[in-house]
């Protein structure tokens, strides 16, 4: 599947949401089945490279994070059962059995319609997410950058 650069799809037009994955159980190929799983959902147009990262509870272990860039025209509530949905297919309980381990995190940064609205603040100023976010072109830390 090829995957439109950042600036391809920004001549579509079409609304465009940021989303932050992060997986620490067998996270390459969770990251790999939520990227699938989106891509058929909603179409991806770009994704960034994976960056390993400590987790921040005592014990768990290591992160992988990535970015992905998604055609889609719905708003943050609209969206966040769907991300939800895949989430739980992918082993995602709430609450976690262990907190320790999650198996698939699945956050809506932002969209592009056209100009960057910020959804999840924490995300985006998190230290993980911003090289991967970054890589996608989305605005600084403060979303107005």
């Amino acid at each position: 599947m090829r995957i439109a650069t950042t600036t391809e799809s920004a001549a579509t037009g079409s609304p465009r949401i940021v989303l932050l994955l992060g997986s620490n159980v067998d996270a390459d190929a969770q990251l790999d089945r939520a990227l699938a799983l989106l891509a058929q959902e909603f179409g991806l147009l770009a994704v960034s490279a994976r960056l390993r990262s400590a987790a921040t509870c005592p014990g768990a272990p290591d992160y992988a994070n990535q970015a992905a860039l998604l055609r889609c025209a719905l708003d943050h509530a609209a969206l966040k059962p769907r991300l939800r949905r895949i989430e739980s297919a992918l082993g995602r309980q709430r609450p976690a059995a262990d907190p320790r381990l999650c198996p698939i995190d699945i956050d809506a940064v932002g969209r592009y319609a056209p100009d960057f609205e910020l959804w999840d603040t924490d995300a985006h100023a998190a230290a993980y997410a911003w090289p991967v976010l970054a890589e996608l072109g989305v605005p600084g830390r403060s979303g107005k950058e």
